[in-house]
């Protein structure tokens, strides 16, 4: 069996600890799975019985992919370009969802319809206004357990970043604030060499454009 991205040969390889050949079978047994840096998750259909998914650097920005999953209970995200969530909708088993630093400004699909959902994390997302002052306080009186978001400064430099044309995100790490490029447009690594750099000097290096942001990673790598 070969997997339209390579990247899901390396996960599977990972996963069951073995070179390929595969077979349908093999991959049909599978309930996790840890995914880097896939431009496609087209290859998510060749596996029926996966639970958990663990993601890092998607390319894309949605999940359709992922539409009518029977199984899936929980979905990680991270360091990706995704931006539509609407395809959660159809999980009808997903109970946790964490999908921090991507590039999420919508997420009035999880106000209804999700039963079983126990968790969220959005940290580092550009979520809009409305996701971010109406259906956050929403979701945490839903769930009642755990809806994570960045703290409103982190959060509004992140709008500021994307509404600029810079798609990056901004967030907090205990007492260091880090910025991020998700996706596979600007790295190949995003999960790596976040430029560290306090908030009022992001917003000044704003200010003076688009361009000067980008540099801050040439200064981190230097």
């Amino acid at each position: 069996m070969s997997f339209i991205e390579p990247q899901f040969d390396q996960a599977v390889r990972r996963e069951l600890q073995r070179n390929p050949p595969f077979s349908d079978d093999d991959i049909a047994q599978i309930d996790a799975l840890a995914v880097l840096f896939p431009h496609s998750l087209g290859d998510l259909a060749r596996f029926p019985m996966l639970r958990t998914l663990h993601v890092v650097g998607y390319a894309g920005h949605d999940l359709a992919a992922l539409t009518g999953h029977p199984r899936l209970a929980s979905l990680s995200m991270r360091f990706s370009a995704l931006a539509d969530v609407s395809a959660v909708l159809t999980l009808p088993r997903i109970r946790r969802l964490q999908l921090p630093l991507n590039a999420i400004e919508d997420i009035t699909a999880l106000r209804s319809g999700l039963p079983k959902l126990r968790e969220v994390d959005l940290t580092g997302n550009p979520l809009s206004e409305e996701s971010y002052l109406e259906v956050v306080p929403e979701l945490r009186r839903q769930i009642r357990e755990t809806v994570v978001v960045s703290e409103e400064r982190e959060w509004q430099i992140t709008r500021k970043l994307h509404a600029s044309g810079v798609p990056f995100d901004y967030y907090r790490q205990g007492e260091t604030y880090l910025l991020c490029r998700p996706g596979l447009a600007f790295t190949n690594s995003p999960n790596a060499g976040h430029a560290e750099i306090g908030p009022a000097e992001l917003e000044a290096v704003l200010q003076r454009g688009a361009d000067e942001v980008h540099k801050l990673f040439e200064r981190q790598s230097g």
